[in-house]
């Protein structure tokens, strides 16, 4: 599991377990055990030997720092005070069989995922947990084993409860983020705050993943600046037709904040495309289509993005699974 390092916590540490240590886990885990969290990293493969064996190295804009001895594991037991859940959605059944017994009835899960989805599906599993949605505002990734690079001025995490009695808590985990450096806030609405990033993505996100592009050539693009303003207004329709209260011209603050964005940076759905590994266009576009359906709103922009994606993430994924089964023991 790693080495005890029950001595450097902080009295008032909290147990905090990190559910996927790619780019954004390996980031807030970071920067929550520098701060004297007692941090469990839930990993795999060689991401997990490289934590095991050298820790956890964090490259980042806002200063560098490693962190030589890091408690890692595969499969998680104990009851945590806080899962910071950042594991992509298509892993979700993999993860939770991993996470075991981690889960009691004082647990807080936050999903820092992408999609609309995932609380849901989280609350279902676990129904002795307190489920309080998140979103992350981060450009992150995991450049090797055990290596995060951070880039971008923007880091915040915003935490939305869904039950007004969960606010003491979501106040609690904002205020260890804080203590950081990390900007965090608590939102009363968490459907529009899922629903918010969620026009963000499949439309800034998506498009480079579907242009092969920069954000910045996708703005200088007649027919991928049009597709991402009209995914963009496509998926606050569907959202507003679903009774979520968005804020006025949220597309339009969307749009505004990607041209604010360093424009030479695309998505992970465009560096997963790059590396091969499959997509979460389904939990994305995919949910967008079909709460469209559901509510009568067209979307068809998330839905060119759709049919372009969904087979190359299937392919993907086929492989994926056609790989672990043959490394299999």
């Amino acid at each position: 599991m790693g080495t005890d390092m029950e001595g450097q916590y902080r009295k008032d540490a909290m147990r905090v377990l990190i559910v996927g240590t790619g780019g954004v886990g390996g980031y807030f885990g970071g920067r929550l055990q520098q701060a004297g969290h007692n941090v469990t990293f839930l990993a795999r493969g060689r991401n997990l030997e490289a934590l095991r064996s050298s820790g956890l190295r964090i490259r980042s804009v806002h200063g560098d720092f490693d962190l030589p001895t890091v408690t890692a594991t595969e499969r998680a037991a104990d009851a945590f005070d806080v899962a910071l859940i950042c594991v992509k959605t298509y892993d979700n059944e993999t993860a939770a069989d991993a996470m075991g017994g981690a889960v009691g009835e004082g647990t807080t899960l936050v999903s820092l995922q992408n999609g609309v989805d995932n609380e849901r599906f989280w609350g279902e599993r676990f129904p002795g947990g307190t489920v309080i949605a998140g979103t992350a505002r981060i450009v992150a990734w995991l450049e090797e084993p055990g290596v995060v690079v951070q880039r971008g001025a923007d880091v915040a995490v915003a935490l939305g409860t869904f039950d007004a009695a969960d606010t003491p808590r979501a106040e609690e985990l904002a205020g260890a983020i804080r203590e950081t450096g990390i900007e965090a806030g608590v939102y009363a609405d968490a459907q529009a705050s899922l629903w918010l990033k969620l026009a963000g993505i499949v439309s800034v996100g998506t498009v480079t993943a579907y242009g092969r592009c920069t954000i910045g050539e996708a703005f200088a693009s007649p027919e991928l600046s049009k597709l991402m303003e009209d995914a963009a207004r496509e998926t606050e329709a569907v959202a507003r037709a679903r009774g979520i209260n968005l804020p006025p011209g949220a597309s339009d603050a969307i749009l505004g904040y990607a041209r604010a964005m360093i424009q030479d940076f695309n998505s992970s759905m465009a560096r997963d495309l790059e590396a091969g590994r499959p997509l979460e266009i389904e939990a994305l576009s995919g949910a967008v289509v079909r709460y469209g359906q559901e509510t009568g709103v067209p979307t068809p922009a998330n839905r060119t993005f759709l049919d372009a994606l969904l087979p190359i993430h299937r392919e993907a994924m086929a492989g994926r699974d056609a790989q672990a089964a043959t490394s299999a023991p």
